[in-house]
């Protein structure tokens, strides 16, 4: 029980183990992404538990998390989604995080209101749409995951989030996972929607709440959107797959670094 109060293993191991357990033996479906939830759930049935009164904004956020997935397989089950899809979910993701965030926001004063509500909308369908156009490629969703699960966490950490670091590198836990099993089966799994949404918009929300309730500084979050554009440089599919996950994987986390290092020079400033 120790073990398992401890940080590490409540944000990383754990979560990982379980998205490994979860995306193998879902690997030849197309439900195998389900690994990114399940390992975001694990950590926290670890930590917080599953409470939803008084609805508070994290746990907003956490309401989100769990049900984007299901969201995600009833689009994947359509014969024919739209094309415009993509865009709708989005646009859904900037109009939910002023939801999530609207308690927070209403303590803001005058035309600093609109600004944050604005930005953080932004940041949210950005960010989203940016991981939807990878939906079709694993390798590159996975290592966009990996990625901005990383940046998201440990520049929520330095802001003072312990909570969004652990959600954070859960989720990166579960990318890492989808990642492994992809190499191993030497099969690219698309993560479609039910991938794609599922790291998309919990992730544009971690961020945005260390914004919103800690001390991340407004510029990392258009740097985290340097993470799924570092996924999209070029990794030819001839590749053996265990070089091009390492590939499109060190791709995205040099994109990582920009907001990491961001929050850490705005943490620095903070304490000097």
């Amino acid at each position: 029980m120790d073990l398992l109060n401890h940080p590490a293993v409540q944000g990383g191991v754990a979560p990982l183990v379980v998205a490994l357990v979860i995306a193998t033996v879902l690997a030849r479906t197309r439900f195998a992404w389900l690994a990114i939830v399940g390992g975001y759930a694990t950590t926290i049935a670890l930590t917080t538990g599953f409470q939803f009164s008084p609805l508070t904004a994290s746990r907003k956020i956490l309401l989100v998390a769990l049900i984007v997935p299901v969201i995600g397989i009833a689009a994947d089950l359509m014969p024919r989604p739209s094309r415009a899809i993509a865009a709708v979910f989005a646009l859904a993701a900037g109009l939910v995080s002023i939801w999530v965030f609207a308690s927070v926001l209403w303590q803001q004063e005058g035309s600093a209101l609109y600004v944050a509500a604005a930005g953080i909308a932004v940041y949210c369908f950005l960010l989203t749409a940016l991981v939807l156009a990878l939906r079709d490629d694993g390798l590159r969703t996975g290592a966009a995951g990996l990625g901005l699960g990383l940046a998201t966490g440990v520049a929520a950490v330095v802001s003072a989030s312990i909570g969004f670091l652990l959600a954070g590198i859960a989720v990166a836990a579960g990318a890492g996972a989808l990642l492994l099993v992809q190499v191993i089966f030497s099969r690219n799994i698309a993560a479609r929607f039910t991938g794609a949404l599922s790291i998309a918009i919990p992730m544009s929300l971690f961020a945005a709440g260390s914004l919103m309730l800690a001390q991340l500084p407004w510029y990392a979050l258009p740097l985290l959107l340097l993470v799924p554009l570092a996924a999209m440089l070029p990794a030819s599919e001839r590749l053996p797959s265990i070089v091009r996950a390492a590939l499109l994987a060190f791709y995205a986390l040099v994109g990582a670094i920009f907001p990491i290092a961001a929050a850490w020079y705005a943490a620095r400033g903070s304490f000097s």
